[in-house]
């Protein structure tokens, strides 16, 4: 009898059975704020151009003192597991693009953003300590500027607001934002991304939108997944 060989069948990642809070793509949503027919435009550009661009909005951290803080551009995903997109959508809309998320780590240089309690002591800390450094770097400009750089870094990566705001009992949360925005498990690139098509996991479009989709681009993502966003509420 033929001994099995060593190594002879890729190793299962255990985690991808049993961790169902994460998957192994990172969605992007063109619908914030937006008609259906502009959200579907926009998707097609992202296609077209293969670049996942960083967006005008740049961060901003409001600290314990009243300053703003402020951070780059970029650009935004989520990492949701399928079946708990629906909400997701209600804001950002139905159209989107999945993206493996090693690419989206290596090349994209995506990472997720780190969430912090609005009244987290770190905070209270960091207002002082900033303040001290600035007044001391001031009189050298080339220090001021590698500082200034550093911040907007650390702006563009870091969400500062209320991680214990409850929705079902203020209502007025689910819609600014400001307070349960922790659940978008959002990652984040302070550069564009210009990705090959092989990065793409899915395409998510309405069931309307099917015929004019495959009319545009023909035979081009035959290897990546097409799902009617409707499909979100059936399973």
């Amino acid at each position: 009898m033929n001994e099995p060989q060593p190594n002879s069948q890729p190793k299962i990642n255990l985690a991808d059975f049993f961790q169902r809070f994460s998957t192994q793509v990172l969605w992007h949503f063109t619908g914030y704020n937006k008609l259906p027919d502009k959200a579907y435009q926009i998707l097609n550009l992202i296609l077209g151009s293969k670049t996942l661009k960083a967006g005008s909005t740049t961060g901003k951290i409001i600290m314990p003192n009243g300053k703003d803080r402020w951070g780059y551009r970029h650009s935004c995903m989520c990492d949701i597991p399928f079946r708990d997109l629906r909400i997701h959508m209600l804001r950002y809309g139905q159209f989107g693009i999945a993206f493996y998320k090693r690419p989206a780590i290596t090349r994209g240089n995506f990472n997720p953003v780190l969430y912090v309690h609005r009244d987290n002591i770190m905070f209270q800390q960091i207002d002082g300590l900033l303040a001290s450094i600035e007044a001391e770097v001031r009189s050298n400009p080339e220090l001021a500027k590698r500082l200034q750089k550093y911040l907007l870094t650390i702006g563009g990566y870091v969400k500062r607001s209320d991680l214990i705001g409850k929705i079902e009992i203020d209502s007025r949360l689910d819609d600014s934002q400001d307070n349960n925005f922790y659940y978008e498990r959002e990652w984040r690139s302070l550069n564009d991304w210009t990705f090959d098509d092989s990065a793409i996991a899915a395409i998510m479009i309405p069931q309307e939108y099917r015929n004019q989709f495959h009319q545009l681009w023909k035979e081009r993502f035959v290897n990546s997944s097409l799902i009617s966003s409707q499909m979100v509420e059936a399973l």
